[in-house]
């Protein structure tokens, strides 16, 4: 009862180009706009909460079009109402028309994407255009299509008149108890209408608004069609028709990007999801027929489809009532025509108050009294309101398409801003930073001083053309040191056709400086393999080079270092028992007696040392091959430690006899020395100085790994 008021003031806006007699053409286009569209919607099944009508950005694209067609079309000094009104009904049936075709592309999905503060400025866009429209009732004049002159209005505009328009924008935003009930608008209409009544007993009409107009009842007839008709007819007239389709399209663009943003805050509202596609094939339709019997182009306008959710809109029969209160509206659509333009104003500025998005009132409160944000919170925020903020600001001064094409283009340079940070999440160095691996004192040595040749970069992010530059500098200032340089995707969210062109690029400089370039957490066969295949970087980099895991890769650069610098492990010779980190430092004698007490125990590859939880009686040190420690956790099992030869392992279950805390497989064919605790308190018995020394060498073996372990711990957290 409200909204279809507000249409038929949006109609005078629209026909407002070709003089006042015909405002009241234009208000009933609008209701019949309002009411066929919704028809439409209710009986093809549109999304739930969605009524038909006309929407300010809309209106302005036709009264600019009938602006043209009216300087076109001249008959004498006057231009050719009839055949100007032809011609735009023709546009419009071919906006519904190309909203049809928009919905078969699928266009509507699209939509969805759209980022939120986009959203939220094509609301407060609408929002703003709403306000606008409505400067000129509140001050007691009609709508026209733009500003102009309003300033001169303004100048003799009576005090009453202002008072009327804000008293009732007054009661529209803090309605009385009774609107529990009875929705604020109608509230409102009510409550100004009859406050400008009884002004009119002690003021003179002229200082009040005037109103509408006179609007008699007209149901739909032929009329457009016949124009239609002459249109096919007059040769001369066809080949106007070419020209009218870019404003078609554009009206057609304009009315589908309101109807499914409208749509998509409906889906907050009721927590459920529209048929994008659907809505423009029922929209389009149901313009095309409006346009046949005279009607103006439809949009689910926000602020009519949230109220009519807030109102308990929950199936489709409330479009139908709505349709039902609109044919009974036309039918006395001369009381429409009473209704002060002031009135008209104050609820129409209450219209465009309520759209106005709650994130965007929230905002300014949150930047200003910063409760709980950083500083990288506060200035992303601040970005995205800026982006809202040039959303409304285009929206006024062009369009709402234009607007939000300025938006998204907006929205996109911030995500690729925000995500062109550094890819690189950590730089590690071999000195610092080890395989699980554990290896002889010397060999752990060795790797402490020419460690640094090996450098891995930990990547975290999407490789893209906002990142891939920066990563092919970092290794190209890498390999310009190292010999070795890891780079480990496992934090790599995605990686497009721009980041593949770079690695490659960067692969090519990488060997240039003569440094190996190594990939971790790649599989060949794998999505990331075989994007790296497709770009042909295996050329570069052979699948040899790609590691499964980033401790795979250190562990294999490790191993290629140590063969450079002559000291490779001895995988296929026996070592002696003072080769091992425990007979080291032994004279002959405590050699002899050492080695009558160990058992020597071959291992299978794959066959467990130990289970965890079992009963501990002794340690090992491996003489040939090499073993891994490993758990179960929540995604598998998982390796916490590699054994190399001459290293001991399973010591606490000699200092203090408990169970096994993990589980010890061979990696490969392995031969292994155990020193039980019984043979331990032996020699502890009959050698108390033997013993004393062995318990240095495993002191020292701990010792070793836990300063190696604080480093890494530190070299992580740097």
């Amino acid at each position: 009862m409200v909204s279809i008021p507000v249409e038929a003031n949006y109609g005078v806006i629209a026909l407002a180009p070709l003089g006042p007699s015909y405002l009241a053409f234009g208000a009933v286009a609008a209701i019949y706009c309002s009411i066929i569209t919704t028809l439409t919607g209710a009986i093809f099944k549109t999304r739930v909460g969605l009524l038909g009508g006309t929407r300010p950005a809309l209106v302005l694209g036709i009264a600019a079009l009938i602006a043209g067609l009216a300087n076109r079309f001249r008959s004498g000094d006057e231009p050719d109402v009839p055949l100007v009104l032809a011609f735009t009904m023709l546009t419009l049936f071919m906006t519904g028309i190309a909203q049809l075709a928009l919905g078969l592309a699928r266009i509507g999905r699209i939509v969805k994407y759209l980022p939120y503060p986009v959203l939220a400025g094509f609301i407060n866009g609408a929002a703003l255009l709403i306000l606008l429209s409505a400067l000129r009732p509140m001050i007691g004049m009609p709508a026209g299509p733009s500003l102009t002159g309003f300033m001169t209005d303004l100048a003799g505009v009576s005090p009453w008149t202002l008072l009327v328009s804000l008293f009732t924008l007054f009661v529209a935003l803090s309605p009385p108890r009774l609107s529990v009930k009875v929705p604020p608008l109608l509230i409102a209409l009510l409550a100004g209408t009859a406050l400008h009544l009884l002004l009119t007993l002690f003021i003179e009409p002229g200082r009040l608004s005037g109103s509408l107009g006179h609007l008699e009842p007209r149901l739909p007839d032929l009329d457009v069609l016949r124009s239609f008709g002459r249109i096919a007819a007059d040769p001369d007239l066809r080949e106007i028709v070419p020209t009218l389709i870019l404003p078609a399209i554009g009206l057609a663009i304009l009315a589908t990007v309101e109807t499914l943003l409208t749509a998509s805050v409906v889906d907050g509202m009721l927590h459920s999801r529209h048929q994008a596609d659907r809505e423009l094939l029922v929209q389009g339709a149901g313009n095309a027929i409006a346009a046949c019997f005279g009607g103006l182009t439809s949009a689910a306008g926000l602020a009519r489809c949230t109220n009519n959710v807030r109102g308990g809109a929950h199936t489709r029969l409330s479009a139908l009532v709505y349709a039902g209160i609109g044919m009974l509206m036309l039918a006395g659509v001369s009381l429409i025509g009473r209704l002060p333009l002031a009135v008209m104003g104050g609820l129409i500025c209450a219209v465009a108050w309520i759209m106005i998005d709650e994130w965007s009132k929230r905002v300014p409160v949150q930047l200003l009294t910063r409760e709980r944000l950083t500083r990288a919170q506060r200035r992303t925020l601040l970005a995205n309101y800026l982006v809202m903020l040039s959303v409304v600001a285009i929206a006024a001064v062009t369009n709402l398409i234009t607007a939000v094409f300025f938006g998204v283009l907006a929205a996109m340079f911030l995500f690729v801003r925000r995500n062109s940070g550094s890819i690189i999440n950590r730089e590690l160095h071999g000195d610092t930073h080890r395989s699980l691996r554990q290896r002889s004192l010397s060999r752990m040595r060795e790797l402490e001083r020419e460690g640094w040749r090996i450098v891995l970069l930990e990547l975290k992010g999407a490789l893209f053309f906002g990142t891939a530059d920066q990563l092919s500098r970092e290794a190209e200032r890498v390999a310009a040191k190292a010999d070795y340089l890891i780079l480990d995707f496992r934090h790599a969210t995605d990686i497009d056709v721009t980041g593949l062109r770079i690695l490659q690029q960067a692969a090519v400089r990488v060997h240039a400086n003569n440094c190996r370039l190594l990939f971790a957490a790649i599989r060949p066969l794998g999505t990331r393999g075989r994007m790296l295949s497709s770009a042909g970087i295996e050329k570069l980099v052979p699948q040899r080079f790609w590691f499964d895991s980033a401790d795979a890769a250190m562990e294999w650069a490790e191993d290629d270092l140590l063969d450079r610098f002559d000291l490779p492990e001895p995988r296929e010779r026996l070592l002696e028992v003072a080769e091992t980190q425990l007979g080291r430092g032994l004279a002959r004698t405590e050699l002899a007696i050492l080695e009558s007490r160990l058992l020597q125990i071959e291992f299978a590859p794959g066959e467990p040392v130990f289970r965890s939880g079992e009963k501990a009686d002794g340690l090992f040190v491996l003489r040939r091959g090499c073993v891994s420690v490993t758990v179960q956790g929540n995604q598998g099992r998982r390796r916490l430690a590699s054994f190399a030869q001459r290293v001991i392992f399973g010591e606490l279950g000699l200092l203090d006899g408990g169970p096994r805390s993990a589980d010890v497989v061979a990696d490969e064919g392995s031969v292994a020395l155990k020193l039980t605790r019984k043979a331990f308190e032996e020699i502890r018995a009959d050698n108390p100085e033997l013993a004393a020394k062995l318990l240095f060498n495993l002191g020292v073996e701990i010792a070793v790994r836990l300063r190696y372990s604080n480093r890494e711990i530190q070299a992580g957290q740097a």
